[in-house]
């Protein structure tokens, strides 16, 4: 126990002082592997060498890849022309496009910080246009930015799986239901919050113009098909669905829509590496966290006294909430699933919870975490693009925040929610 005593005091102090997470997580593990017995230098590289040592880890690379393909080669605007063609007639209709904008936009990436900074960027100038509260039309993209990591593709879903070996083919599917049901219910607020406070002028109905934006956009539109589509029907993984994303968006975008130079293609494949190796070395670290844990049989007690506290299956599910919304609203959804995963999960099976289903109730917890203050990701990703306050932008995004964590709890005591379209597989 020693060697945990160590690691708690190595992870607080190094937090206190500003190191970043991943290298707090880190450094603590060292410290407290060195001051077991028999421990070398080695055995520590070799244990952070197999926690990135997994096959379905290579469809974070291609995500995050097929994520700026789409945001840079003119993929992106042209999504918001047609959900505008084919909603902007509502009152508040703009608000219920930058919602649908950032459903499709996260379908296609994977990324909530990106779909919040690519979609916000497009939007918020319309919205101000149209009449919109500042405020509250910065506030539209973070929390439909946040859906980024819930409707598939997923890098945090390809995560979690990996943590606790499960399907990730199935955890992918599980967010399809409860993401469109989220992003719905967040359109009937903001229709109604419109016609409240009288934003929104809304313009009018012209087929001829939806035809015209879909022409334009259904090579878009079909990419979120091809890639579940061919998962579902196990033409391919989805390691290798990630790559197919790659390489369908490469093609629409330099063949099709000719928007994406080949320089540009070079400076978002060196950042996608970039944002690759922060996700790797946060699991790397976490495999040496993790080892350090069960070297001292942490896991196991753990368990042992949840179980003893929590006798029920209702108070063991509210219970993880309450813990992933605090956790959520301080740390990044990486480092929190590394964590919490491998002590959550069993205790889930001593309950019968699906371990599908409760990969979905992690990560849609943490989505909405990613627009909480104060360290919502999202909310960040907002702030330079719209220039609104963390405070604003927290602010305004409460109402959006209280009707996705209602929708967490649905999926968490309704499992058909997320277990509907994954028991659809063979």
């Amino acid at each position: 126990m020693n060697s945990m005593i160590i690691l708690a005091v190595c992870f607080v102090v190094t937090l206190i002082i500003g190191v970043p997470v991943v290298w707090a997580l880190a450094l603590s593990s060292m410290v407290a592997c060195l001051s077991l017995p028999g421990i070398s230098l080695s055995l520590l590289a070799q244990k952070m060498q197999m926690g990135s040592e997994k096959y379905a880890l290579l469809a974070i690379f291609f995500f995050m890849l097929a994520g700026s393909i789409m945001q840079h080669g003119g993929i992106a605007k042209r999504i918001v022309v047609f959900s505008k063609a084919l909603t902007g007639f509502i009152r508040g209709g703009l608000s219920i496009v930058t919602i649908i904008t950032c459903m499709f936009f996260a379908a296609l990436s994977g990324s909530s910080v990106a779909t919040t900074a690519a979609i916000g960027s497009i939007m918020y100038p319309e919205l101000l246009k149209d009449g919109y509260e500042p405020g509250y039309a910065a506030a539209l993209p973070v929390v439909g930015g946040t859906l980024g990591i819930v409707i598939p593709p997923s890098i945090v879903f390809v995560v979690y799986g990996t943590t606790t070996n499960t399907s990730v083919a199935k955890l992918l599917l599980s967010g399809i239901m409860p993401g469109v049901l989220a992003g719905v219910a967040m359109c009937a607020y903001a229709y109604f919050y419109a016609r409240k406070t009288g934003m929104g002028k809304g313009q009018r109905f012209v087929l001829k113009e939806v035809l015209l934006a879909l022409k334009d956009t259904i090579w878009a539109l079909l990419m979120p098909v091809i890639v579940l589509g061919g998962i579902y029907a196990g033409i391919f993984t989805p390691t290798e669905s990630a790559a197919v994303a790659c390489i369908y968006g490469l093609l629409v975008s330099c063949l099709i829509y000719r928007e994406l130079k080949l320089k540009k293609l070079m400076e978002i494949a060196l950042a996608s590496v970039r944002s690759t190796a922060n996700v790797m070395l946060i699991i790397m670290s976490a495999a040496l966290f993790s080892y350090v844990m069960t070297r001292n049989n942490i896991p196991v007690m753990l368990s042992a006294a949840i179980s003893n506290v929590i006798t029920s299956k209702v108070t063991f599910l509210l219970a993880v909430n309450i813990l992933l919304l605090i956790l959520g609203m301080i740390m990044d959804a990486g480092p929190i699933i590394l964590i919490v995963a491998p002590i959550i999960y069993p205790i889930a099976m001593q309950f019968g919870i699906d371990p599908v289903q409760l990969g979905c109730i992690v990560v849609f917890n943490l989505s909405v975490g990613q627009a909480t203050p104060p360290f919502g990701l999202c909310l960040f990703a907002a702030q330079p693009v719209t220039h609104q306050s963390i405070a604003t932008l927290s602010k305004k995004s409460m109402p959006f925040v209280l009707i996705l964590y209602a929708m967490v709890l649905a999926t968490s005591f309704i499992p058909a929610l997320s277990l509907a379209v994954p028991s659809i597989m063979k």
